[in-house]
């Protein structure tokens, strides 16, 4: 098993070295997070890495990491000493034409959501991502898999995915515009052992210059299920329909009317009894919706002088104790530039780091370091 690791990883270097000229593009996210009240936890970074290898016009070899999170080690002994070759967390080809056709095989990210609830709230219902169902968010991806999406006519999509080691599928289809989206999600995940179906969308709408309507949604359902074959998937369709009145509901929106908007979210869970398993996709502690039967968070927002916004916030929920009233649990102010906000609330905003922090800078940078715009088979040929 060694001597194939090791083979594998070579044949890698020697991809890597010789894509040395040809469509090569090295890639670094850093996200950045100062807690500037907090000095036992005063800052975290954050760095992902990404390495692209055109091989050709449309196909291209993918290298992903988050650098400072284990992942697998190759080991080779060579004499007497032991080598360790750090794999990176996603590797795998890409086939892509436009926003048509997308074809991936290997280790990868799948997700899809009409709208990123997530990155605004902390928290997204309906869509998936290949780790949609780890409650304990260790970013561990699918294993070795076959995924992608075709719009075979109009803005009609369909996509899906098939992890060829655990047998987990995962499937959507629906309506991709620009401006309207509306997308219906089914996955059967057999390392969580769970039926998922979801529904999300999207809704854009310009009234003129300077209003400018938003209007985003998502619903989930989750029972579990555990299966042998994708055929057996049917048989649990009934247990699902069971608990279509007991949903896991998230409706949001943005009023724009330049200088001024208006945006939240509302989220509520009309399930009492604990039917409904379906995982809620949380990025932080911050709006964590686990366990609350309703949670909402309203901004007011005013545009300054480019790129600058000044927003007050407040949030709420059932759960915990209110600082205003019973129905104000937390509020700030935060100010927002390109790639970077400041923030200032009551409570804990910060739901990453351990303890509590009130006063929060966080800020993101993006390093490309490009080798050749030219495809391997260009340069070859």
């Amino acid at each position: 098993m060694k001597k194939v690791a090791f083979l594998f990883l070579f044949l890698l270097v020697i991809v890597m070295t010789f894509a040395a000229f040809s469509g090569t593009k090295f890639s670094v996210l850093g996200i950045y997070t100062v807690n500037l009240d907090d000095p036992g936890s005063y800052v975290d970074v954050f760095p992902i890495t990404y390495f692209d290898i055109g091989l050709t016009d449309n196909l291209s070899l993918r290298f992903n990491d988050y650098i400072t999170l284990d992942s697998s080690v190759l080991t080779y002994d060579i004499g007497n000493k032991t080598y360790e070759f750090k794999l990176p967390r996603y590797y795998y080809l890409q086939y892509k034409i436009g926003y048509d056709i997308l074809l991936m095989f290997g280790k990868f990210k799948f997700r899809d959501y009409p709208y990123d609830l997530r990155s605004d709230f902390s928290f997204r219902v309906g869509g998936f991502r290949d780790d949609l169902g780890d409650k304990d968010y260790t970013l561990n991806p699918m294993n070795m898999a076959i995924g992608g999406y075709i719009k075979p006519f109009g803005e009609i999509k369909f996509g899906g995915a098939y992890d060829l080691e655990n047998k987990s599928i995962y499937a959507y289809a629906g309506l991709d515009a620009r401006y309207t989206k509306y997308m219906f999600y089914l996955s059967q995940d057999n390392r969580f052992d769970k039926l998922s179906a979801s529904f999300a969308g999207y809704n854009s709408i310009k009234w003129s210059r300077k209003l400018i309507t938003q209007l985003y949604y998502g619903i989930g359902y989750a029972i579990p299920s555990t299966i042998d074959s994708i055929s057996e998937i049917t048989n649990n369709i009934s247990d699902l329909v069971k608990i279509l009145p007991l949903p896991k509901i998230a409706l949001g929106g943005k009023i724009n009317y330049y200088p001024l908007y208006l945006k939240g979210l509302i989220y509520y869970n009309m399930d009492e009894n604990n039917e409904n398993i379906y995982y809620l996709d949380v990025d932080a502690a911050t709006n964590d919706p686990s366990n609350k039967k309703w949670l909402y968070e309203a901004r007011f927002g005013y545009y300054l002088p480019k790129p600058w916004t000044l927003e007050l916030f407040f949030q709420g929920n059932s759960l915990d104790d209110g600082i205003l009233t019973d129905y104000i649990t937390n509020y700030g102010i935060k100010l927002m530039g390109e790639d970077f906000d400041l923030t200032f609330a009551m409570k804990d905003i910060n739901g990453r780091a351990d303890g509590e922090q009130k006063f929060v800078m966080s800020f993101t940078t993006w390093t490309d370091f490009v080798i050749t715009e030219r495809s391997l088979t260009r340069i070859l040929f």
